[in-house]
């Protein structure tokens, strides 16, 4: 384990280690000289490190969060002096800093219970991780990955489908494991059951284990996953297309009771950074690469920056707000994410999942217009609480059958019952608002009813085309842009048309639903 962080980090790709578990430590408070680069702590515990002087009364504000291209905002805030005009001093706790095994290595459940006893007032995280510790509500939408989360496997294996009796590594307790879960969900599999679990402490880890042989599939993070080409392996999906991993910002709850203006204050700064970020890009990472501590970060250049947000999708304060104003689709994300672990018997906390968003601060953020920026992030291909259309190209892969494909409708009717549309926000929905550049063929099928004479080809393809309709028609009133679909029929083996028995008639009546690439 230590090996592979301390590789990494010779790379200067330490950014990717928040997805890792790490050991537990105590929360101090030093400060930076003024004029230089952030101090750290030389103790054994932990304090936050602040940029310049603080010793003129105003509030402190403490956020962890690890190296990570779109958390730099935080260190951008800093140098830049946001925080001091909106009457703050930001403190960041910069996980691993000093490296393994020392003051800023902070495990999972560490972070969640700081941010949940008030020691620190916010926590840069995954939504997965809310999903799973509910320490405090998400307060505003980071970024999506866009690419960098990434499932390879050996050259037979084409479709998520395929991954079934196949062995699959992946970092244990990390996004890593969860972007596997998801592609597993949706194919329809089950660990333990279908796969066989190969669980590590590090993508290079779970890479070796692919290229030794001693699994069929891996899921990790750019850079390390691309070594498992070294072996042959070919990627089967990545997050530009599964938009699963989201990076969100958690805000303590005894933040929000004590201070509420200074949490207001926090997200005010953030929505301004990061607008002078876009539309100054240069400018910002000169001030990330002033902050310091360059080889944490990977950051000595404006390009490094560029590069790093290639593959995260940021998200801007205008679709923050369109998210806060209509939550429900963040809160589905958060449930399918607490469905998701429970495929590995994670437990969760029993809070609901509607008291995890606290749209309050975007909102009100929102409502000054200076804090909009007027260019683009360097990935603008942000998805959640959009509604993308979809170019269906002419060379669409198929990544998934999905495994839900019977759907009970009233009698002689293509009308959905209850049930099939419960099935269909299960099973269906979700996959659809969380991926990107996919669509879904739909294909219908109907019995052919007995005797021969009854029913007429062209009588049957209406039929299953009905059918096909009504499911596509569910999810374009869910949200879905009917551009993403694709609507075909299929009519029942010779040998089972013009059959008078039902038990043969039930085989046919069903819709499949593929997901594919779009080809473009």
């Amino acid at each position: 384990m230590i090996k592979s962080v301390l590789k990494i980090a010779q790379e200067g790709t330490l950014n990717k280690i928040r997805r890792v578990v790490y050991a537990v430590l105590i929360l101090m408070m030093v400060s930076a000289l003024p004029g230089t680069a952030p101090a750290q702590a030389q103790s054994a515990n932990a304090a936050p490190v602040f940029y310049g002087k603080i010793d003129d009364g105003l509030p402190q504000f403490v956020c962890g969060a690890d190296a990570f291209a779109s958390y730099y905002t935080l260190e951008q805030m800093q140098v830049s002096g946001v925080d001091v005009k909106y009457k703050f001093h930001l403190g960041i706790v910069p996980f691993l800093l000093d490296g393994v095994g020392k003051s800023y290595d902070i495990d999972e459940e560490t972070r969640a219970k700081r941010l949940a006893d008030g020691t620190w007032d916010c926590l840069l995280t995954t939504l997965d991780s809310t999903a799973l510790n509910g320490a405090g509500p998400i307060t505003a939408v980071i970024d999506e990955s866009a690419g960098a989360d990434q499932i390879w496997g050996t050259a037979s294996i084409k479709t998520l489908n395929d991954m079934k009796g196949k062995r699959v590594a992946y970092v244990t307790d990390s996004v890593s494991q969860f972007m596997a879960l998801y592609a597993f969900a949706v194919a329809g599999l089950r660990p333990g059951r279908d796969v066989t679990p190969v669980e590590t402490d590090s993508v290079e880890a779970a890479v070796q284990a692919f290229k030794d042989g001693k699994a069929d599939v891996v899921s990790g993070w750019q850079p390390d996953i691309l070594k498992a080409q070294e072996a042959g392996g070919k990627q089967i999906i990545a997050s530009d297309k599964l938009r699963v991993p989201i990076d969100v910002i958690m805000t303590s709850p005894r933040a929000i009771a004590a201070k509420n203006d200074l949490v207001q204050a926090f997200h005010n700064a953030w929505f301004e950074t990061l607008r002078d970020q876009i539309d100054s890009f240069d400018q910002a990472a000169a001030a990330i690469v002033k902050w310091g501590h360059n080889d944490w970060s990977g950051i000595s250049s404006a390009q490094d920056l560029k590069d790093s947000l290639t593959t995260l999708a940021q998200a801007t304060l205008a679709q923050n707000a369109a998210i806060m104003s209509a939550p429900a689709a963040l809160i589905e994300r958060l449930d399918a994410a607490r469905r998701v672990w429970a495929l590995a018997d994670k437990q969760y906390v029993t809070v609901k999942t509607s008291t995890l968003v606290e749209p309050k601060y975007v909102l009100a953020a929102a409502k000054d217009p200076s804090l909009t920026p007027r260019g683009a992030p360097v990935n603008a291909t942000f998805l959640l609480g959009s509604h993308p259309k979809i170019d269906v190209g002419a060379n669409g892969q198929t990544l998934a059958v999905l495994p839900c494909d019977r759907f009970d409708f009233l009698p002689d009717s293509s009308i959905l019952t209850g049930e099939s549309q419960r099935i269909l926000s299960v099973c269906v929905l979700p996959v659809m608002e969380s991926t990107a550049g996919t669509y879904l063929k739909i294909t219908g099928s109907a019995a052919w009813p007995g005797p021969a004479g009854t029913y007429t080809e062209q009588d049957i393809r209406d039929f299953a085309q009905a059918r096909a309709l009504a499911v596509k028609n569910y999810l374009v009133s869910k949200g879905i842009d009917e551009s993403r679909f694709t609507i075909d029929t299929v009519l029942p083996p010779k040998e089972r048309q013009n059959t008078e028995d039902e038990d043969l008639q039930a085989l046919d009546r069903f819709v499949a639903l593929t997901l594919l690439d779009s080809g473009r």
